[in-house]
């Protein structure tokens, strides 16, 4: 048993801490029979707990979430939580996001500051006050557009959610007796055969134990159902231990509703947060989103499902746990971390870092003397071991995962110390410029940024790949990178032997080995897979690139489109809004109409309206752009707009690239139809303009005239660049705000003329085949530029980010379109020929470009921001200094000659564009 003054010695390292606060540094001198120490540290204490029993006495605000906020909430003191998607005016404003919508957030000058360190992504919990926004800042297109609230306290930061097993939500309570797995009476009397019990007996979760911190993991659950309420597509499974929503909206209705009364249930699928919690339930603020719904057959024997046992990421190691992995329930334990030094206070603290978060350690006084931490590097490796123990009440980091422990230290190893001063820094309110970053790509990749987005790539393709094998049958198979150059498409890069003037190509895609493995009966291929183009790279381009390359036969397009959207929902980030599907679907020619783009931005309106009918005739407009195929696009944008003055200057750098079109703005007013717009659109057609577009006062109209094709293209481009002026002056409601919006665009044309020549290209690649109703017109070569193809493209929010096709299959008909039409010599496709006539099944497949689909998901500038080592703009590699010249010697034995241009080894540092 501990003595008095034993235990009050342990007490000395909090006490050191509360004086050092107020008083500076000191030492508390102990002994086994007395201890000397100043009374303002119990002081102290008395007034935190008195500070903080004012803080519980004050009204309680009203838990609430985003979307149920609106006029008639003003003046609601509220508790809300949610995502942080935006943070405008250094922290003035924030936009957060939870599963039901979104809501903005404003923040009195005393609070700014730490708001302004939130990150996209990061969750806050705050209590406001629910306010009315200023007019010229309320948004029609938002549901919350009309309020905001004022904060006047932070809850929480950083952290996962609040915990809402809290505050009305029950206890689980384990059967008396049992463990948490244990097979009950009642279990065992609805298992009606030995192999169902087996399943009880072999389960790792009961459906009693999911929270908020298991959103994402793949789980099997046995059970059987009950009453799951009036939605058609909720469930409610049970077992002895407790109850979990079902969301089976992916499981046929037929079968749901043939489920047998009393039957025995073994539901598979992934662990998400519920938008409506239910408070009598423990489980009520996760769902269970079901991929399989089986009804066990009693005479069927047991069959293991795939374990879905948690990941020890410390075996193997010489680590006991992680640097973000260690709570409140570790305290007491003996713990060994390892990792880099971050931050280093008094000699006293220090902050050990990893790739999984970041722990505070305390070095006790006794080896104060001993570790001089001053002296080691920052960012040096260290090796700590110590004893985990809750910090001193009050001292907790709420934007710290590891915010309520501290180690206290034993010893430490320097496993390998760092230089003195690095090159650059990982924090990111100091980060170098992006040049310097990617040539010390080593130490940017330990930024918290990066290693949260390549981890959360790696999930991504393991999901993906998970999906395709265990669920879809689909086989994994690596094509040769090595190939021989194709003609026509992207510029390639050339890879020189040993043989003279002989060399290959890096592919540019999977294409044609996947449609052979067609021919060669592997019927459902993929692969992650690496490409190659020699093109000016661009923010979301790269010389060498990655996507998720699939071909199946006997499908057709709407199979291939109910694939990928399958592939996407299994590998959807938990944390983010569900996706809804099926994906909508617009044609080429609707998107071009309504878009002048075929990968339209559909969060936000301001459609093009066409007015060629009514300005085709207009001689003074088709001055200087005389062409047959004139066409005038309109675009309107309504109040509030901003000063129309401006928007002209801000669209100068895209009117530029269209110098065969005519652009104007102008203001509806009240006496417009008498104002000098009538100079240019004339007095008739002035008034069917404004009848047509249901102009009003103050209502701002855009227009491009000239070739149709030109002015629609250009006018698309307008839209874009208009509504990013909008969102910038406060005008729109900020498009990152607003849940995915997926887009498939079907229906591309199969051919279109070359500007130059005349001649026939293929818009998608020429081993597309035609639309079914088309078909007819592709074989007798008749009216091609009418054909529509069997191609089609995915669009995330203005983004293409993949492509697929119907391929031809019969070689005569292959034959025939790079002979006859596209004029390609093909003998260096002879390979697919011989393998489309050796007989070759209808097939299709499609390629998801995976950094650009991942930097949308992580919300990044650029796709280099999601991948490991990046190229710059002009495909250089800061880090390796590649692309570099080769000696004499090599160039002799690849029977290379080269031309000095007079270009030096050196290289200046580059500017990089986001």
């Amino acid at each position: 048993m501990m003595t008095g003054c034993s235990r009050f010695r342990s007490l000395v390292p909090t006490i050191h801490r509360l004086l050092l606060a107020k008083t500076g540094p000191f030492r508390i001198a102990t002994s086994s029979s007395s201890v000397r120490f100043c009374s303002a540290a119990m002081e102290d204490v008395k007034r935190r707990r008195l500070s903080l029993g004012n803080q519980l006495a004050r009204s309680s605000p009203k838990k609430v979430s985003c979307s149920k906020l609106n006029t008639g909430s003003v003046g609601d003191l509220v508790l809300i939580e949610g995502d942080v998607v935006e943070s405008r005016d250094s922290g003035r404003c924030l936009d957060i996001v939870d599963t039901t919508g979104s809501v903005r957030l404003t923040a009195p000058n005393s609070l700014r500051t730490q708001l302004a360190k939130m990150h996209r992504t990061d969750r806050v919990t705050v209590v406001g006050r629910v306010r009315a926004r200023p007019d010229p800042e309320r948004s029609e297109g938002e549901r919350t557009g009309d309020i905001e609230v004022l904060v006047e306290r932070i809850v929480e930061m950083g952290r996962d959610s609040i915990n809402l097993a809290e505050g009305g939500y029950a206890k689980v309570e384990w059967p008396e007796g049992l463990s948490a797995l244990d097979v009950t009476e009642q279990e065992r009397g609805k298992c009606s055969s030995e192999s169902i019990l087996e399943y009880f007996r072999r389960r790792e979760y009961t459906c009693a134990v999911f929270r908020r911190h298991d959103i994402g993991r793949q789980v099997h659950l046995v059970g059987w159902l009950e009453d799951g309420g009036h939605l058609p597509d909720r469930m409610m499974l049970r077992d002895s231990y407790g109850a979990i929503q079902l969301r089976v909206s992916t499981i046929p209705e037929e079968h749901r509703n043939g489920i047998p009364e009393n039957a025995v249930i073994l539901a598979t699928g992934t662990i998400r947060a519920r938008p409506t919690m239910a408070k009598g339930l423990p489980t009520g603020t996760v769902e269970v989103y079901v991929d399989e719904l089986e009804v066990l057959d009693p005479n069927k024997p047991y069959e293991n499902p795939v374990s879905t046992r948690r990941l020890n990421i410390n075996r193997f190691t010489d680590r006991t746990h992680n640097c973000g992995q260690l709570r409140a329930s570790h305290a007491g334990q003996k713990v060994t971390l390892c990792g880099w030094l971050e931050y280093v206070r008094m000699n006293m603290f220090f902050t050990l870092r990893d790739g999984y978060g970041s722990t505070q350690v305390v070095v006790p006084e006794a080896v104060t003397n001993a570790v001089k931490l001053d002296g080691i590097p920052f960012e040096s490796i260290l090796k700590v071991t110590g004893t985990v123990v809750k910090r001193p009440y009050g001292q907790e980091n709420g934007q710290q995962a590891t915010g309520e422990i501290e180690v206290i230290m034993d010893s430490v190893e320097v496993l390998n110390p760092a230089r003195s001063r690095l090159p650059i820094d990982i924090q990111e309110h100091n980060q170098a410029k992006e040049f310097l970053r990617i040539e010390h790509r080593y130490i940017d990749l330990r930024s918290a940024k990066l290693q949260h987005n390549l981890r959360l790539r790696s999930q991504i393709i393991m999901k993906m790949r998970e999906f395709m094998i265990n669920r879809c049958g689909f086989i994994e198979v690596e094509t040769p990178t090595l190939f021989r150059r194709t003609p026509g498409g992207a510029q390639e890069f050339v890879v020189p032997t040993r043989k003279p003037d002989h060399f290959y190509s890096l592919v540019q895609s999977p294409q044609q080995f996947k449609q052979m493995l067609m021919s060669g009966a592997i019927d459902r291929y993929f692969q992650v897979a690496r490409c190659y183009r020699d093109e000016a790279t661009r923010p979301d381009r790269q010389p060498e690139f990655t996507q998720l390359d699939l071909e199946l036969s006997f499908t057709d397009r709407h199979q291939i489109m109910s694939l990928v959207e399958g592939i996407l929902d299994a590998s959807w980030p938990s944390q983010l809004h569900p996706l809804q599907l099926p994906f909508p679907r617009m044609t080429y020619q609707e998107a071009m109409s309504r878009y002048g783009c075929d990968k339209p931005d559909t969060r936000f309106g301001l459609d093009l309206r066409d007015l060629s009918t009514i300005l085709s005739s207009n001689e003074k407009m088709r001055h200087g752009v005389a062409t047959p195929d004139f066409g005038a696009f309109a675009i309107v944008a309504k109040p509030p707009n901003g000063n129309p003055k401006t928007f002209k200057t801000a669209l100068t750098k895209v009117l530029k690239e269209y110098p065969r079109c005519k652009f104007a703005v102008s203001v509806v007013s009240d006496s417009w139809t008498e104002s000098s717009i009538v100079n240019l659109f004339g007095v008739r057609e002035t008034a069917e303009i404004k009848e047509r577009l249901k102009l009003g006062t103050g209502d701002l109209m855009l227009l491009g005239y000239g070739k149709a094709s030109e002015a629609q293209e250009m006018m698309g481009r307008v839209r874009l660049a208009l509504y990013t002026e909008l969102e910038e002056r406060n005008l729109r409601v900020t498009r990152s705000v607003l849940a995915p919006n997926f887009l498939w665009i079907v229906d591309f044309p199969m051919f279109a003329a070359n500007e130059e020549t005349g001649q026939l290209e293929t818009v998608h690649h020429p081993f597309t085949t035609a639309h079914p109703e088309d078909m007819h017109k592709l074989r007798s070569k008749q009216d091609l530029a009418s054909i529509r193809s069997q191609s089609f493209d995915l669009v995330w929010n203005g983004m293409e980010i993949g492509g697929g096709s119907v391929r031809i299959h019969e070689a005569a008909l292959q034959r025939m379109v790079l002979n006859d039409i596209l004029q390609i010599e093909h003998s260096h496709l002879q390979h697919l020929l011989d393998a489309l006539e050796s007989g070759c099944p209808p097939h299709g497949g499609f390629a998801i470009g995976l950094d650009r689909y991942i930097s949308l998901i992580c919300r990044a500038k650029s796709i280099r921001e999601v991948i490991a080592f990046p190229k710059t703009i002009n495909g250089k590699d800061p880090l390796s200094k590649a692309p570099v010249r080769i000696t004499d010697e090599e160039k002799r034995l690849y029977h290379i000659r080269t031309v000095d241009v007079g270009e030096g080894e050196g290289e200046e540092e580059e500017k990089i564009e986001a």
